[in-house]
C-alpha cells in the first residue's frame, strides 16, 4: 500500500473513531448556579452516554425548551421518570417546576470535571440529595 494510501486511511480510521468516540463520551460547560457549591459557572464537564441512578449528576434535555440541556442532580428513578433537582434550590428550575422525566431524557451522566485545573477530578456525590 502506497505511502498516501495508507495516511489517507488512517485518517479514514481516526475519523471514525473520533464520530463513534462522540456518541458515548461529550464535554459540556455548566453556565447557571443551580448546581453550586458543587458545579461552578464555567466548570467543564465530561459526560458519559449512561443512564442516571439516584445521586448522579446528569444532563438531560429541558422539558420547556427541547434545544436546551440542564445539569442537575437524580433524586429519585423509577420505571416511569427521572426526578432531578439542583444543588441549589434557590437557584435550580428542577422537578419542584416541571415534574418528572421520562427516563429517555436523561442519557448522560457527568463523571468529571476537567476545567479550571484547580477543580479538576471525578463529581462529587450529594451528601444530602434532596428530595
Amino acid at each position: 500500500m502506497s505511502t498516501g494510501r495508507s495516511a489517507l486511511l488512517f485518517l479514514v480510521l481516526i475519523s471514525l473513531g473520533l464520530w463513534g468516540a462522540r456518541r458515548w463520551i461529550d464535554v459540556v460547560e455548566v453556565r447557571g448556579q443551580s448546581m453550586a457549591p458543587t458545579l461552578l459557572p464555567g466548570d467543564r464537564l465530561i459526560v458519559v452516554r449512561a443512564p442516571g441512578r439516584v445521586a448522579d449528576v446528569v444532563l438531560a434535555f429541558d422539558p420547556r425548551d427541547p434545544g436546551r440541556e440542564l445539569i442537575k442532580r437524580v433524586t429519585a428513578v423509577d420505571d416511569w421518570g427521572v426526578t432531578l433537582r439542583g444543588d441549589n434550590p434557590s437557584a435550580s428550575t428542577d422537578a419542584r417546576m416541571f415534574g418528572e422525566l421520562p427516563p429517555s431524557s436523561v442519557q448522560w451522566r457527568a463523571v468529571a470535571r476537567y476545567w479550571p485545573p484547580g477543580r479538576i477530578g471525578p463529581i462529587e456525590e450529594a451528601v444530602d440529595c434532596p428530595r
